[in-house]
């Protein structure tokens, strides 16, 4: 039996009980005055039915306006929603909002709107990671499967009868060596994410200077051949060092995949700075370049797993976890991260650590 017709049921058992009640009360009441006043016990029976009938129907047509059609609009706005139709059915004839007084159903319209609007929001959301998230594997599947040809060929050619020269096997190797690399490298950030996953990643502060660490780390990338056409300077806006606690792993790695970030999406000759500044309250970090910027739809899923961000001509765009899991290590470190781009205006991203971090 439906739930409708349950309720259908329950609320004609309750008519006809208190219409019963209404009539034995009304009857009895006649009867006992019916003595007094001279009234014909036959008009008194006449009288009670008609008003039984009368209080019948004024009830019916009250809990009918009131509790069963609101009720059952209730009910189907509910089922939509549990077969994945997130919106406010159609009004069932002759009902209306308006008509509504009992509070407790104005109320639970107002939550169901609010919780219609969250899962549809959801929804759009879910269908939009979903759809990402198919773009990034195809991706990756894509990135795994570029560097891998290229060891298979070079390694192809080494075993043919070709007489190669040194200078030729070396530059083989390099190759073969590159991919490798950038082919672990794509693996470990899979093994990242995963273990963020799994809340593994362990932290390990010191203090130390961050100007000095700072330093080393833009040492490293300029040795990088990704980074040979950009420009790559530390601006430090205070005298001395600056001592600071975090883990020297994790804000490397954040780091290097920020700056890698600026290169892979700006053309060579572009300018990435780098400055540290320190306050009372906070030590700042911000990463500046002049390139070609970031529209707002790329801001807003910069962080994002998954997210490959703006197109470029470099064959090897990565993984798209480098900024979420660069993100994940600064808030690992309670540091704070923030974004400000603008289309052929550059983009800056901005890492706070408290000074008590």
């Amino acid at each position: 039996m439906k739930l409708e017709t349950k309720i259908s049921i329950a609320l004609l058992i309750i008519l006809l009980t208190l219409g019963a009640v209404f009539f034995i009360t009304g009857f009895s009441v006649l009867n006992f005055l019916s003595v007094p006043l001279e009234i014909d016990g036959f008009v008194v029976y006449v009288v009670v039915s008609l008003l039984f009938i009368g209080i019948i129907i004024l009830m019916g047509f009250v809990i009918d306006r009131q509790v069963r059609k609101p009720l059952f609009f209730f009910i189907s706005w509910i089922d939509q929603l549990s077969f994945g139709v997130f919106k406010m059915p159609d009004m069932i004839k002759n009902f209306s909002f308006n008509q509504m007084r009992l509070r407790p159903f104005l109320e639970l319209k107002v939550k169901l709107d609010g919780l219609t609007y969250q899962l549809n929001a959801a929804e759009k959301e879910r269908k939009e990671l979903e759809e990402t998230r198919k773009n990034w594997t195809s991706g990756v599947t894509h990135d795994l499967k570029t560097p891998l040809s290229y060891i298979k060929g070079y390694a192809a050619m080494l075993r043919s009868e070709h007489k190669w020269d040194g200078e030729e096997i070396k530059e083989f190797a390099k190759i073969i060596e590159e991919k490798s690399l950038y082919m672990e490298q794509l693996i470990d950030d899979l093994s990242i994410v995963y273990e963020f996953d799994k809340m593994q990643i362990p932290l390990h502060l010191r203090t130390v200077d961050l100007v000095a660490f700072v330093e080393n780390v833009l040492e490293d990338l300029r040795q990088s051949p990704m980074a040979e056409d950009y420009a790559i300077h530390l601006n430090v806006k205070n005298e001395g060092g600056i001592l600071l606690s975090f883990d020297q792993t994790l804000l490397k790695r954040a780091l290097e995949n920020f700056i890698m970030n600026a290169i892979y999406h700006n053309p060579p000759k572009t300018i990435i700075i780098v400055s540290i500044e320190t306050t009372e309250d906070a030590t700042l970090i911000e990463i500046k370049d002049d390139g070609i910027g970031m529209d707002e739809k790329t801001i807003r899923h910069l962080f994002n797993q998954y997210y490959r961000g703006t197109t470029t001509d470099k064959a090897q765009l990565g993984s798209g976890l480098g900024m979420s899991i660069a993100k994940q290590f600064i808030e690992r470190q309670k540091g704070q991260i923030a974004v400000e781009s603008e289309l052929d205006k550059g983009t800056k991203i901005k890492i706070l650590f408290p000074s008590k971090n």
